[in-house]
């Protein structure tokens, strides 16, 4: 049987051998979260739909993008002391019919932004929200870069 004093060295020891590795390790930086203008924000849905995913993209104020069926557009206002407060106006689609499980993303998607009232970033993601419910977006993060010693 093993002393408890032997069981300490032991752990000591390799508690040392992994601050050790850790510490030559290089120090990854996380990265800051993706701009609101000028990102391709892909709708995260529950089932993924056949074709092209929804999307939205920002520019002066104005919001383009797809639904899954339909090409939207529309202009919106946000903020300007940066606290995620956003109003969607003149939302508009294109009027193509489509199958109903895309209709109805489509649907829940421009009700969503007709009613929303917040926006926030959190580093690749994005969310709106408003009286009509939520949306959740998502866009392809760079990868981090390992910080220089």
């Amino acid at each position: 049987m093993k002393t408890p004093s032997l069981l300490r060295a032991i752990l000591a020891a390799a508690l040392a051998a992994h601050a050790a590795a850790c510490a030559n390790a290089p120090a990854v930086r996380e990265p800051p979260p993706l701009p609101f203008t000028g990102t391709k924000w892909i709708l995260v849905t529950e089932r993924k739909l056949p074709g092209e995913q929804a999307y939205l993209e920002f520019g002066d104020g104005a919001v383009t993008g797809f639904s899954g069926c339909n090409r939207v557009m529309g202009r919106y206002v946000q903020d300007a002391i940066g606290a995620g407060a956003i109003i969607f106006s003149t939302i508009s689609t294109t009027k193509r019919m489509c199958e109903d499980p895309v209709m109805a993303v489509e649907e829940r998607m421009i009700a969503v932004l007709r009613s929303s009232t917040n926006v926030k970033v959190t580093g690749n993601t994005m969310r709106i929200d408003g009286s009509a419910g939520k949306l959740d977006f998502v866009a392809p993060m760079p990868e981090p870069v390992p910080e220089k010693k």
